[in-house]
């Protein structure tokens, strides 16, 4: 997996910001100066916090003996994803994998709202923007409760790639989103048979344009579910497996009966959740009252955060010393490789990862290295 590096100026000369005097604290004001760094907490895009899922389900006679495991199952992913976990933003559908009847489950599990064609389900700014009205993991059983009643073949991979390579279907646009992760979870009790009839269409193909969705196909997950292991003399089904052994290590095949399907998409949770270093503030920082244990710095802070609307509110942000969160706080050592101060903010309850922040934090600093108020340095 790539991670976006943290954008944060970590030298004064290279952020293009003025030096800008902050009053000095009692006296000595030859000795003192100041500085001022930009900083950036990543939003969801940088952090990599939203994922896109497609459940493709073989819905032919093939499934009919398991369908009270692909109940159980498809309850477990709701459950393996429903927050409060790591991901912010899920969109989730569910795709039939029959040849006859390509209809979706969107209007009967309540997806979408009155007026709306959506067919996917919608969670997102951490949980607070749904579109679905019953619990989540009831709502991503329902929608993938297809029933066992199409036509043959199965070809669950090209109806994967037709779905999310061609042009959006109604009800589907917006789903696949540039900056989420792509997840393709195949729930089959038989292998894949995409292509014309006796005329099968190459995995390699398939996994190709499947790979061409992202620029990074490192945001590309696949997990199969699949026969293998239901009854004596069971296999993996061999183009399902090849299809997943493209992806290398985001590729993930398991048992149909295993009866673990959480761990389909366990791998996407852990890969979004991730830490990521608070910004390094590599100033000198003036002790305001040196005799007190710690250190008392005199720092102003502009904070910008992302609203869900897609707008900007900025606003000044106290110390944690003065105020209760949200406010900043600078913590000494050598923590994350810094050699000088992480940057912390400490946020309310109510606040989402998707807000992100960014700004700007100046503070009294040292013009002479001997003055006793810069003697407590990291």
């Amino acid at each position: 997996m790539r991670i976006a590096p943290l954008a944060v100026c970590l030298l004064i000369a290279s952020c293009g910001d003025s030096v800008g005097p902050i009053l000095c604290d009692g006296g000595r004001c030859a000795t003192q100066t100041s500085w001022r760094q930009t900083y950036e907490f990543p939003t969801h895009n940088a952090h990599n916090r939203s994922v896109d899922i497609l459940l493709v389900v073989d819905d032919t006679s093939a499934m009919a003996p398991h369908a009270s495991a692909l109940a159980a199952g498809l309850a477990g992913i709701g459950q393996q994803l429903a927050y409060p976990g790591p991901i912010n933003s899920l969109h989730i559908g569910a795709v039939r994998a029959g040849s006859c009847d390509a209809s979706t489950r969107g209007l009967a599990c309540g997806v979408g709202g009155v007026g709306s064609p959506e067919q996917f389900l919608r969670s997102e700014w951490c949980h607070t923007m749904t579109n679905f009205s019953s619990a989540f993991p009831d709502a991503v059983a329902c929608l993938g409760d297809l029933g066992a009643s199409n036509c043959g073949p199965a070809q669950p991979l090209a109806t994967a790639v037709q779905l999310l390579a061609g042009p959006a279907r109604a009800g589907w646009e917006g789903f696949l989103r540039p900056d989420a992760y792509l997840m393709i979870v195949v729930i089959a009790a038989q292998d894949d048979a995409s292509g014309p009839p006796g005329s099968l269409t190459p995995i390699s193909e398939l996994a190709a344009a499947t790979k061409a969705l992202k620029p990074d196909t490192s945001q590309i997950l696949v997990s199969i579910i699949g026969p293998g292991d239901c009854a004596a003399g069971d296999v993996p089904g061999p183009r399902l497996t090849y299809f997943m052994s493209e992806f290398g290590a985001f590729g993930l095949y398991m048992p149909l009966c295993s009866g673990e399907w959480s761990r389909a998409v366990e791998r996407v949770t852990s890969m979004t959740n991730q830490a990521y270093p608070p910004p390094c503030v590599r100033g000198d920082v003036r002790d305001t009252v040196p005799g007190t244990p710690g250190l008392q710095a005199s720092c102003t802070v502009e904070d910008s955060q992302l609203t869900a609307s897609g707008s900007r509110i900025t606003s000044g942000l106290p110390s944690c010393d003065q105020s209760a969160p949200p406010c900043w706080r600078l913590t000494p050592g050598a923590a994350w490789g810094c050699v000088g101060y992480s940057f912390v903010i400490d946020h309310d309850p109510d606040w989402c990862f998707e807000a992100g922040n960014s700004g700007t934090i100046e503070c009294l600093g040292c013009a002479d290295a001997n003055d006793p108020a810069c003697a407590v340095q990291p």
